[in-house]
């Protein structure tokens, strides 16, 4: 068996119209950061969803003059940690009581939600890997 070393972190930033039919874009770069992480079919696609209902979230805070979902992706062996973000209107806020937030706290516990001035972020992450699977 050949080493190749450590496995490389990495990280990368989509930016997309903040429009439904953009998010799909978002969730193939999530797809392939989960092949990049090796994490597990079942993980893969929970990040996916988790990925989906944040867009959910944040697409109708998003501020008609911005128009911009940005989605920032850090890899490591093992994890990926997902922050989407971008400018919201005045005053708005996440729905924290329809189902796709209590999706979205199914999916990742521990997701955080930010507000750093205008912009909102939702952060998920899954930190899991198959097992037998070496770093």
């Amino acid at each position: 068996m050949v080493s190749l070393g450590s496995w490389p972190s990495s990280s990368a930033t989509v930016t997309v119209p903040a429009h439904p039919d953009f998010v799909a874009s978002i969730r193939a770069m999530t797809r392939a950061m989960a092949v990049l992480a090796d994490l597990a079919l079942e993980d893969a696609e929970a990040l996916q969803m988790a990925v989906d209902e944040a867009a959910i979230l944040l697409l109708p805070v998003i501020d008609p003059e911005e128009q911009a979902l940005r989605a920032a992706f850090d890899v490591v062996a093992g994890s990926v940690h997902v922050v989407l973000s971008g400018r919201a209107s005045e005053g708005s806020a996440i729905d924290r009581t329809g189902l796709p937030w209590m999706m979205l706290s199914a999916i990742d516990v521990g997701v955080d939600v930010r507000r750093d001035g205008q912009d909102l972020a939702i952060a998920v992450a899954i930190s899991r890997r198959r097992e037998g699977v070496l770093p």
